[in-house]
């Protein structure tokens, strides 16, 4: 029952979480233990809220999810798991990572408890409103980003903010694809609002957010304000491996076809994983490098 219920939690989704480390990161004081620790707490409660969540939600479409051909073997679409007991043990963790949340900061928790509402709101109107259903869960991303800023206390920049959201919608019309890709004309039996959507309108929004997502991405590494609040103007130098990752990203949906799964296709695919571990050393080498002088800045 314990492995059951860890699988209905879904605990691999929690990698969607660390942009929460984002704030902690880019304010440099990813080596401050008192601000590190209050993010990893951070880290646990909003997860835990999270999975709550996907609970709920399972909860609720278990009939739609028993004729999808991979979700029908989660916990409560099977059968495998009792539908009262994921829910009383679901009463148990939500009430404790809550009161986790508005101990750790009450902003933080107000904004826990704003993303809880919003998915409720997600699951019961926005997921069956055209592309409002995308942009609702790119919504949840910057959520995720403000909360990991709110909990140290430090402001999170605009550009980075509409980055994450552009590309959480990014993987969010590719998760369209995907399931439609693979659910083929059952697509509307299992999910009504995939009847709004096509293959060729959701090419089109991919392509469209693949370029706004990169644009964000270099406007943030050029501006100025970047270049005061990290102490480096070199940031652009960043850019190639973001390009790469983008690219990657439509490899994989393309040509994998792992776009209905972004998770899975995040985490079990090795290119991406090392292009983000050179990512995150390059982006640390630059803030802390005392590189002043040595490299080349373009005006």
């Amino acid at each position: 029952m314990i492995y059951l219920y860890l699988k209905l939690m879904r605990i691999p989704q929690w990698i969607k979480n660390i942009i929460l480390f984002a704030g902690l990161i880019f304010s440099k004081r990813i080596f401050d233990l008192p601000s590190f620790t209050k993010v990893c707490l951070a880290f646990l409660f909003f997860s835990l809220v999270a999975s709550c969540q996907y609970v709920f939600n399972d909860f609720l479409d278990q009939k739609e999810d028993a004729k999808h051909p991979e979700k029908k073997h989660r916990p409560l679409a099977s059968g495998d798991l009792d539908s009262g007991i994921a829910l009383a043990i679901t009463g148990v963790i939500l009430p404790i990572a809550l009161i986790g949340s508005y101990k750790l900061s009450p902003v933080f928790f107000y904004l826990t408890i704003f993303y809880l509402l919003f998915n409720m709101l997600y699951s019961k109107v926005l997921k069956h409103i055209v592309i409002l259903d995308v942009m609702s869960i790119s919504i949840g991303f910057v959520l995720r980003a403000i909360a990991g800023a709110v909990v140290i206390g430090v402001e999170f920049s605009h550009w980075l903010l509409l980055c994450t959201f552009m590309l959480a919608l990014f993987w969010g019309f590719s998760k369209r694809r995907g399931e439609i890709n693979i659910l083929k004309t059952d697509a509307g039996k299992h999910r009504k609002i995939l009847e709004e959507y096509s293959i060729e309108f959701l090419d089109l929004m991919m392509a469209v957010v693949a370029t706004l997502t990169l644009v964000s991405y270099v406007m943030y590494t050029v501006s100025p304000e970047t270049a005061k609040s990290l102490g480096t103007p070199y940031m652009v130098y960043t850019v190639p491996i973001v390009v790469y990752a983008i690219f990657r990203s439509l490899y994989i949906i393309y040509i994998k076809n792992m776009g209905h799964n972004p998770t899975r296709a995040i985490l079990t695919d090795v290119s991406v994983l090392v292009s983000g571990v050179i990512w995150f050393v390059l982006i640390l080498f630059l803030m802390f490098g005392n590189l002043s002088g040595q490299l080349p800045v373009y005006q």
